[in-house]
């Protein structure tokens, strides 16, 4: 494994601003599941969609942020411009995350407070195209470019354009109806936020999984990137034009030709790893073997037209958990626990503990 901390110190610093930052929304996320697991009948709106968004565009996105600095920074020297930038787009990210998220309590539980959705919501989206043309950015600087930096990249690129359709999806509870979409409104921007975290969790496991040596790009990494993002991308045309049912299938088959392409390239390698190795092998085990799962999940949608309503009940909450728990909370806890590397010794149970428990629990 060759996840290693980057040389510059700042940079380093900043990363560990983000980190505290996506696993407080983290907690915010599991104390509302929790709250939502012991409501009694029909839960809030508000508080649903708190949950939702603590996770989708709250800690895994922050995290993604993160990652994609980390990976582009590396072992590169960088001077006080870059260091400067780093700190004001790592703390512009933590702030606008954490102040978007309780908007949905507001908006849509018993206050009804609309006005502030789409203020915040345009901030975080605003922060999210700017880390993204950041890490785009540097992908030019680096000396060896690697499939885990496109990956991330792109990763950052879908997720900016997804959160863009939500921030106009929130602006119309404020103004009224705009847009022109097929009749899944939500469709368009949740579609797209559930496609990146593939393009995420891939860049973790490669990360983890593939030594120093096999991490620069080659066409195929490049091939598994570049579908899913055009996949993704295919997402909000298909509902603007209301092309659902003649884009949809060429969608699931971009999913199932990046997913091929992942699991001869790396996810073989995370599963002869196992759970018991040391190190972050075993989170991305997991991660992997759940991503499998949360592709045929959504390859199942997609083959049913994208209707959530014709699928059984016990579906949604599958879906999502696997996709949010199984798959990104366990490759997020890897690189939160890389990055604390040096708090390990206190607790050293506490590591092994807290993925067995997630993972048997989320089963």
């Amino acid at each position: 494994m060759d996840i290693a901390r980057v040389s510059n110190d700042a940079v380093w610093r900043q990363l560990r601003i983000i980190f505290i930052g996506s696993g407080l929304l983290f907690l915010i996320n599991n104390l509302v599941g929790f709250a939502n697991a012991f409501t009694e009948g029909t839960i809030n709106r508000g508080q649903v969609l708190v949950h939702l968004h603590a996770g989708s565009v709250g800690w895994i996105t922050l995290s993604a942020i993160g990652l994609g600095i980390w990976v582009v920074t590396g072992q590169r020297q960088v001077g006080p411009d870059y260091e400067r930038h780093v700190r004001r787009l790592g703390w512009s990210a933590v702030i606008a995350f954490a102040c978007y998220v309780p908007n949905f309590w507001l908006a849509f539980g018993p206050v009804g407070i609309t006005i502030f959705l789409p203020i915040f919501g345009i901030a975080a989206v605003a922060v999210l195209w700017w880390s993204a043309i950041f890490v785009i950015g540097q992908l030019r600087q680096q000396e060896t470019l690697t499939t885990i930096q496109l990956l991330a990249a792109g990763a950052l690129l879908v997720a900016s354009i997804g959160a863009t359709v939500g921030a106009l999806l929130g602006l119309e509870h404020v103004i009224g109806t705009f847009m022109t979409l097929a009749s899944d409104r939500v469709g368009a921007h949740a579609a797209m936020m559930d496609t990146y975290l593939f393009l995420v969790a891939a860049a973790v496991i490669e990360w983890v999984i593939r030594p120093r040596s096999a991490q620069r790009w080659s066409w195929a990494g490049a091939a598994q990137a570049v579908v899913w993002v055009i996949g993704a991308a295919l997402v909000p045309i298909s509902y603007f034009l209301d092309l659902i049912d003649v884009l949809l299938p060429v969608f699931g088959m971009l999913l199932l030709a990046g997913m091929a392409i992942f699991l001869v390239r790396t996810a073989w390698r995370a599963l002869l790893a196992g759970p018991m190795t040391g190190g972050a092998r075993p989170w991305a085990f997991f991660g992997t073997v759940w991503l499998v799962a949360y592709m045929g999940l959504f390859l199942w949608i997609v083959s049913g037209g994208g209707d959530f309503s014709g699928m059984p009940a016990w579906f949604f909450p599958v879906f999502v958990h696997v996709g949010f728990v199984g798959m990104m909370t366990n490759l997020i806890l890897a690189l939160q626990l890389e990055r604390a590397d040096a708090q390990r010794g206190l607790a050293p149970w506490a590591e092994p503990t807290a993925m067995w428990v997630l993972n048997i629990g989320l089963v």
